[in-house]
């Protein structure tokens, strides 16, 4: 039996709070907080099944045997909210959450929220963007074959197709 007197301000705590994969710049706790989230820290993640794509917004797309890597937070869903609701006001892209399960680099994996768009415009991403994408992978421990990956989007041929330009999933921690 749960005491209210004592315990809602705990149980409410708890239960705001939900696990999420960020990918893109949002993978890094440092970015989260600039903008505006409660996030002391992420941990880093993997998800399978999904690649990277930037045109000119950061995305991801479903694509057998891939991976995108990023990090894990544990964050205050109304923060999450807003988060999401200034992405759409600054940008005009609407990001929705799936349920996804992410792994951490100890195989533990977890039930997570990722925020997907279900239709970018296309264009060339900003050079300045992948940079700091790069860095916020570097923080969070992505193999160099992943740092790569974003690399090739300074010169990615767009009539390739998604499929032909993937982090395959045999790429570790």
């Amino acid at each position: 039996m749960i005491d209210n007197d004592s315990d809602s301000s705990i149980i409410e705590g708890i239960m705001t709070r939900v696990w999420v994969f960020f990918y893109g710049t949002f993978m890094s706790a440092r970015v989260l907080r600039q903008s505006g989230m409660d996030c002391s820290d992420t941990f880093p993640a993997k998800l399978a099944g999904y690649s990277l794509v930037i045109r000119p917004k950061v995305n991801l797309v479903k694509v057998t045997n891939s991976m995108v890597y990023g990090g894990l937070a544990f964050v205050e869903q109304g923060e999450l909210n807003r988060l999401y609701k200034k992405v759409h006001e600054t940008y005009g892209h609407a990001y929705y959450p799936y349920p996804v399960l992410a792994e951490k680099p100890d195989g533990l994996m977890r039930p997570a929220l990722c925020f997907i768009a279900e239709d970018l415009s296309s264009g060339d991403p900003d050079p300045a963007y992948i940079e700091e994408m790069i860095q916020c992978a570097q923080e969070m421990q992505a193999p160099a074959s992943y740092i790569l990956y974003i690399e090739s989007f300074k010169t990615a041929n767009k009539s390739a197709p998604a499929e032909a330009n993937v982090c395959r999933q045999d790429d570790e921690f």
